[in-house]
């Protein structure tokens, strides 16, 4: 089965947020309101994304992870009907709004979480080239970054709200590679 790519991912990503600038430009500052508009309620980005990625979303804290991404086939067998037990993840999504709180964290806690594409979306509010490199250490330490590096599953997204821009950056062993795109 094709795994989920940091490039669809990013797209997808793109694609909803620009079609909902508005509504995000609205309550970019508010936190809790933004955060709930990008995950935790009926109508977020995160489910839009899932949706154009044809997937579906888990946004109740899978084991802390703010939001998975699966397939119907991903849980287990013959549970209960409203229950969710995973035996396989397609993405793990993190999302950030303190740009300064930590990003080691999260970005830890992505990387012992077995799944095909790890994302944190965050929005800086300073330089971004110490913490990129910093990252680029936290991940490069993991015996399996150079798995991560070729299969191109770590996603960092980060918003700015003053242009409404967004720029998508993938691990790679060297360094992180922007994503080019002409949105």
């Amino acid at each position: 089965m094709e795994k989920v790519k940091a490039i669809d991912f990013y797209k997808a990503w793109l694609k909803i947020v620009n079609k909902r600038e508005d509504e995000l430009r609205q309550v970019w500052r508010k936190n809790k309101l933004y955060t709930k508009c990008i995950i935790g309620n009926e109508n977020s980005i995160i489910k839009e994304v899932a949706n154009e990625l044809n997937l579906l979303s888990y946004e109740n804290n899978y084991y802390s992870i703010d939001t998975v991404l699966y397939k119907p086939e991903d849980l287990s067998p013959e549970i209960n009907k409203d229950t969710f037990w995973f035996r396989d993840l397609r993405v793990a999504f993190e999302h950030e709004n303190n740009f300064s709180s930590g990003l080691y964290q999260e970005v830890s806690h992505l990387l012992i979480t077995n799944c095909d594409l790890k994302v944190l979306v965050t929005y800086p509010n300073k330089e971004i080239e110490i913490e990129l490199e910093y990252l680029h250490k936290v991940i490069s330490g993991n015996r399996n970054s150079n798995i991560i590096s070729k299969e191109k599953s770590f996603l960092m997204i980060f918003g700015y709200e003053n242009e409404f821009k967004w720029e998508g950056w993938i691990y790679e062993e060297e360094n992180w590679i922007e994503i080019k795109h002409s949105s």
